[in-house]
């Protein structure tokens, strides 16, 4: 009896679970999207490139679109050319331009100032001192520098 009812268990156990297998269809496998493309990497060597290449024009000598100071080239410093304060205040024009400096000339006097203290925007030549401090320089009674 006990062989009967093992084999009775057994023959159940084993349709179940072939009905099972059969019976559930397999799920179908869904499209395979495509990957995502890789991310663009650019090594040090493109990116000083581009740096150059925003240095160059920078210094490119004439007008810049620019409202921040950028540094000036030796031709962009020519005799005539109004000079700006910090503030965008008329300092003067250059009067004359020498070997690494220009000659501002204000209607207080006159001062030679250095290409490397000079820099450009939109509105023109520039120098980084406020118009009272240029003022005092050029009439002799500024603080000598320590």
């Amino acid at each position: 009896m006990k062989l009967l009812i093992f084999s009775v268990v057994a023959g159940c156990s084993l349709a179940g679970a072939a009905n099972a297998q059969t019976a559930m269809p397999a799920p179908a496998s869904p499209p395979m999207a495509a990957p995502p493309a890789p991310p663009e990497f650019r090594g040090p060597d493109e990116r000083l490139s581009d740096l150059n290449r925003l240095r160059d024009e920078a210094l490119r000598a004439g007008p810049t679109k620019s409202v921040r100071p950028v540094p000036v080239t030796p031709e962009d410093i020519v005799a005539g050319r109004e000079v700006l304060d910090s503030k965008g205040v008329l300092l003067g024009q250059v009067e004359r331009v020498g070997a690494g400096f220009a000659v501002v000339a204000s209607p207080g006097g006159k001062i030679e100032v250095a290409f490397d203290s000079f820099a450009k925007n939109n509105k023109g030549l520039l120098i980084n001192m406020r118009k009272s401090k240029f003022d005092a320089i050029v009439a002799g009674t500024a603080k000598p520098a320590k």
